[in-house]
């Protein structure tokens, strides 16, 4: 079966939701035809001479990329900036651009994911679990006769939806009793007379910003003159999502050894460490990137060492001063790792559909200062 541009954005929804991206962010298709067909992709951290060059190489039609080519506002596109030149190039050859970028760094399967299973951390958790968005349970009481209009125009309005799935309720057959009273206009029995009817108790989540469209579209349907219903609020107790990540090492290790192991995979040149290197470390805490303001999350009672690519002196003392050890591994080091993981699962989700295509991963990216 053929291959869309337009799967493949899809999948990489599927595999790191693009709502989970923060709001400055700039994810998803950035150059490029939605209706174009694809046979190969090269996958990366990012776009750069080499990896274009790479994606030429094995006819790629299609770049996935962690950071972002397009970000601020572009005024023009003079090939004397380096952006503007990387973007000319890939609509000379007609390539299409895709960008996973904080949606991936949030999913537990993403760039701090990577080197959680690398690291088999236990009893992992974000570092900053996502907000979820307000969601209620909507309860409709409808005759049997009428149920599957309804469950439509639930889904119409844009509730019933959990994680892949639309349509979701759950439905329990039971009695409804009314008396019509003078000015009714009954759908079922007569004024001043008590009526019995078989209805069915539907439930469904709807987010907050869905409701009122869901209670339109159900008295669309709904054959009573009054509709009753019920809106409940509820509560996320957990979410695996999130920035970062913190869990606990199999065994304890020594703080020299653990930045050999994670340098060693990455293939870093720039790494360095912070703390006592013969102290052992247990439960560790992971920032791909440039850990920025998270590291203010950390404590000592929450992890003993935070692995990070890329960190501010005032943070660094920081979190020296609290007791918590670093190892720095660069920005490009810590990150680029995740490109393989995020091929393999795109092409588990392309697959699932009956949908193939050849996946080809560049990691050949080095930070822009190295150890002497």
């Amino acid at each position: 079966m053929s291959v869309r541009v337009r799967d493949v954005v899809e999948a990489v929804d599927r595999v790191a939701p693009f709502k989970l991206a923060y709001e400055w962010d700039n994810v998803g298709l950035q150059i490029g035809d939605l209706a174009a067909p694809v046979k190969n992709i090269a996958v990366g951290l990012e776009v750069t001479e080499e990896f274009l060059t790479f994606a030429q190489r094995h006819r790629c039609e299609l770049l996935l990329v962690h950071h972002p080519l397009i970000f601020a506002p572009i005024k023009s596109l003079s090939e004397q900036s380096r952006t503007s030149a990387l973007i000319c190039r890939i609509v000379r050859r007609n390539m299409s651009l895709i960008v996973a970028h904080t949606n991936l760094d949030r999913v537990d399967h993403g760039t701090n994911g990577v080197w959680a299973d690398f690291l088999k951390l236990e009893e992992r958790r974000p570092l900053e679990p996502c907000t979820s968005p307000a969601l209620f349970k909507f309860t409709v009481f409808v005759p049997v006769t009428h149920v599957t209009a309804v469950i439509e125009a639930i889904h119409k309005g844009g509730g019933g939806r959990i994680g892949n799935y639309s349509r979701c309720t759950f439905r329990a057959p039971g009695t409804g009793t009314y008396q019509p009273e003078e000015g009714a206009n009954p759908y079922q029995g007569k004024v001043g007379k008590f009526e019995e009817a078989q209805e069915v108790r539907l439930e469904a989540l709807v987010p907050e910003e869905n409701l009122k469209d869901v209670l339109r579209e159900v008295k669309k349907v709904h054959p009573y003159e009054e509709v009753a219903y019920d809106v409940y609020p509820l509560r996320q107790l957990e979410s695996s999502s999130g920035l970062g990540v913190v869990g606990r090492l199999p065994r304890a290790v020594r703080l020299a050894q653990l930045a050999k192991l994670t340098a060693q995979r990455c293939g870093a040149k720039a790494a360095s460490l912070g703390g006592d290197f013969s102290a052992k470390v247990e439960r560790v805490a992971i920032a791909t990137g440039s850990v920025g303001t998270l590291a203010d999350r950390i404590t000592r009672e929450l992890a003993d060492v935070l692995i990070t690519g890329e960190i501010s002196y005032h943070k660094a003392q920081e979190l020296l001063a609290r007791g918590v050890s670093l190892i720095c591994l660069g920005h490009a080091a810590s990150e680029k790792v995740v490109a393989a993981a995020l091929a393999k699962l795109v092409a588990q989700e392309l697959e699932m559909r009956g949908k193939f295509v050849i996946l080809h991963i560049f990691e050949r990216y080095d930070d822009p200062c190295a150890s002497l």
